[in-house]
């Protein structure tokens, strides 16, 4: 949202300031500051819940929740910042006047933890540009954001100051409409006796009956008009799914059986990333092959990065991510497990952010599933700790900066100069963290104190990693394998392999296996009514012609 903000703001204010001087600001220009922007903007969502986790260790362990017992000691100090001197504790309620930012306290967890982040930046934009070809040019995925972006910014005609759709009635309309409403709450929000659009502001439940969770109601403008550019498939089985996997939980919960829902999610995203792999295979030679100089027909001159630099980014990324996760506590299998959730994760969101644009969209945390996986009672104290703390990394399980990666490829497509643009995408990405850190930190000690934040992350969810840890190693020996969840798990995995066939086989099928691998994730109920909402409109404006 903020990057449009940006965006808007350059193509309806400096641009007719520069045009009016002599200037000119092309599309190209904005697909270039889009391309910088998508990767950057991933960095606020990771930041906050990754300070509020490493900073919570020492400042809130105590006796009582036995932190020191069974979390603390199995972790190591060079990674977590202490509270020696009250730093901690003045990063969360304020710091006095005159008191200096403790570096001392700050500085080594933070070379570590940036050199595992800045790798993880690295791969992913490498993955975005070796993707980016088969993604768009071959399977044409829709990128809703980057279209939507464009649009936004189309160039004036020649003697214009503004895009021509400004000119047009319907815009204005749209435009009333939502703006009316938007800032109706806006002022509700300041005056909290005023009455406000609720429908639009809160979750209103549906009640579907006694053990089914409630449908969420939520009019979405911000939803509605991205979903629009989503291929019907894709919304129908997005709110369809949904509704299916309620009435799923709801039976379940009748009846006194596990609804294996969440199970059923996670298998059927692997099953979903694994076939678009296997699909990319040729692709991927011909990467390899260029990248070692055997395939100079292939042509790479297109891309933010050359694939032999590709290569060796995701290369020497991967094994130093590997190591990384070795050397802080986890075991071999444990790193694998981690490392391929987590690219399922990643790949999996930034697919389903290129087909639908819905970037509130989350799979589920990789730390639980690794755990789920290799049983903790297989795990050592010090691998299930190192295991919990990646949760410092959760960034709401949205694929941390993968959508946002593969978002600033598909923008380059609009722009000139390829291999200097991805340079300048990197290095703002690299910035944007340094300034989120920053600006969080100083915000933390010179500011209003990281507990007046009004964020989760500072209240309660940077402590659930090592809640999770002191459970898993006092119950080790008596934890017993559920065969519930994997078994769960993989009818979804087959019913995802079916919904993936179908989608092929029979181009008229009007169900996508996107919407079965996101069925009860918290955003997809949040957005099930806008969703279809969305569909409906669009069914009919496709029908009607």
């Amino acid at each position: 949202f903020a990057l449009l903000v940006g965006i808007m703001g350059l193509a309806y204010i400096v641009r007719p300031l520069i045009t009016q001087l002599g200037g000119h600001f092309t599309q190209a220009d904005f697909a270039a500051v889009l391309s910088i922007g998508f990767l950057g903007s991933s960095m606020p969502t990771m930041v906050g819940r990754f300070l509020a986790v490493i900073s919570a260790s020492d400042y809130f362990a105590s006796p009582e929740n036995e932190w020191p017992t069974y979390t603390l000691p199995n972790l190591p100090t060079w990674l977590l910042p202490s509270n020696t001197g009250d730093a901690i504790g003045m990063f969360y309620r304020g710091a006095p006047p005159y008191v200096e930012f403790p570096w001392a306290v700050w500085m080594v967890p933070m070379f570590w933890w940036l050199g595992l982040i800045i790798a993880i930046i690295v791969v992913c934009f490498c993955l975005g540009v070796v993707l980016r070809k088969q993604w768009s040019e071959r399977e044409r995925l829709s990128y809703p954001l980057v279209q939507v972006s464009m649009l936004l910014v189309e160039e004036p005609k020649p003697g214009d100051l503004l895009p021509s759709f400004f000119k047009e009635r319907l815009f204005w309309i749209g435009f009333g409409l939502g703006a009316i409403v938007l800032l109706w709450n806006v002022t509700g929000h300041f005056f909290p006796g005023m009455p406000v659009f609720a429908f639009m502001n809160q979750n209103n439940p549906l009640p579907l009956g006694r053990g089914f969770p409630d449908l969420f109601i939520r009019f979405d403008f911000y939803v509605i008009c991205f979903a629009y550019f989503t291929s019907l498939d894709v919304l129908l089985s997005m709110w369809f799914f949904h509704l299916l996997a309620m009435l799923q939980v709801g039976a379940a919960n009748r009846i006194g059986l596990p609804s294996g829902v969440t199970s059923m999610n996670n298998y059927g995203l692997a099953v979903f990333v694994v076939w678009g792999l296997w699909l990319t295979r040729s692709h991927f030679l011909d990467v390899w092959r260029k990248a070692i100089g055997k395939a100079p027909h292939v042509d790479d001159s297109m891309e933010l990065a050359s694939y032999r630099t590709c290569v060796l980014g995701i290369g020497i990324g991967g094994i130093f991510i590997f190591l990384w996760m070795m050397r802080i506590g986890m075991g071999p299998g444990t790193a694998l497990m981690y490392l391929f959730s987590s690219l399922v994760l990643y790949l999996g969101m930034a697919k389903i952010v290129a087909l639908s644009g819905l970037v509130s969209l989350r799979g589920s945390d990789t730390t639980g599933i690794t755990k789920g996986v290799i049983g903790t009672w297989n795990m050592s104290d010090r691998s299930i700790a190192a295991t919990d703390l990646m949760l410092a990394m959760y960034s709401w399980a949205k694929g941390f900066c993968m959508p946002g990666a593969v978002n600033a490829t598909k923008a380059g497509e609009f722009s000139g100069g390829r291999r200097s643009l991805g340079h300048a995408v990197l290095l703002g990405a690299i910035l944007s963290l340094f300034a989120c850190i920053g600006m969080t930190l100083w915000l933390g000690y010179f500011g209003t104190g990281a507990e007046n934040f009004g964020s989760y992350d500072f209240t309660n969810g940077n402590r659930h990693s090592y809640g999770y840890t002191v459970s898993a190693i006092k119950n080790k020996g008596a934890a017993v394998r559920s065969w519930w969840g994997p078994g769960w798990g993989i009818v979804g995995g087959i019913i995802t392999a079916v919904l993936i066939v179908l989608n092929h086989r029979v181009p008229w099928g009007p169900l996508h296996p996107v919407g079965f691998t996101v069925s009860y994730q918290y955003p997809t109920r949040a957005s099930f009514f806008s969703i279809f909402v969305a569909w409906v409109c669009k069914l009919i404006l496709i029908r009607v012609g």
